[in-house]
C-alpha cells in the first residue's frame, strides 16, 4: 500500500504567503486557515497532545518528512503564494530526525544548510496538465 501520513505537527505561526496556498481567492476568504494550530501551541492541553504526537512519531514512524515554503516575498516577482515543498530528512535514528526536524521549526533554511556541493538528489515531481482541446 506504500507509505501513508501518520502525523502532521504545524509550527505555530504560519506566514500569509503559505496561507494564501491553501485558497483559491485570497481576498474573499475568512483568512481562518490554520488558526487553531497556533492556538494549540499556546496553551498547556496543546502543547502535551503536541508533545505526545512527535512521541508517537518517534515510536511507530520510519520516514520523517518537513513541510517547507518558499518566501516570494524576499524575490521581486508579481507571485504571491509560497511554493510548498516536502522535504525527507535522511541520516540517523528517527528520534534524531524528529529532533532535527523541530529545530528547524519556524525558521529560514537555505539550501547550503541542507545539501553539500556536488551532492546527488532525488527530486519527485508532479506535472499539472490542463485538458488538450481538439
Amino acid at each position: 500500500r506504500g507509505l501513508r501520513a501518520f502525523k502532521t505537527v504545524f509550527a505555530q505561526h504560519i506566514s500569509d504567503e503559505c496561507k494564501r496556498r491553501f485558497y483559491k481567492n485570497w481576498y474573499r476568504c475568512k483568512k481562518k486557515a490554520h488558526t487553531r494550530t497556533g492556538q494549540k501551541w499556546a496553551d498547556e492541553e496543546g502543547k502535551k497532545s503536541i508533545e505526545a504526537d512527535f512521541d508517537k512519531m518517534a515510536k511507530y514512524c520510519t520516514v520523517i518528512r518537513v513541510l517547507c515554503h518558499t518566501q516570494p516575498k524576499l524575490f521581486k516577482l508579481k507571485e504571491k503564494k509560497a511554493n510548498i515543498m516536502e522535504i525527507q530528512i535522511n541520516g540517523g535514528e528517527i528520534p534524531d530526525k524528529i529532533t532535527f526536524a523541530r529545530s528547524l521549526l519556524e525558521k529560514p533554511i537555505s539550501v547550503k544548510d541542507l545539501f553539500s556541493q556536488n551532492e546527488l538528489i532525488d527530486v519527485i515531481g508532479v506535472i499539472k496538465r490542463s485538458r488538450l482541446q481538439r
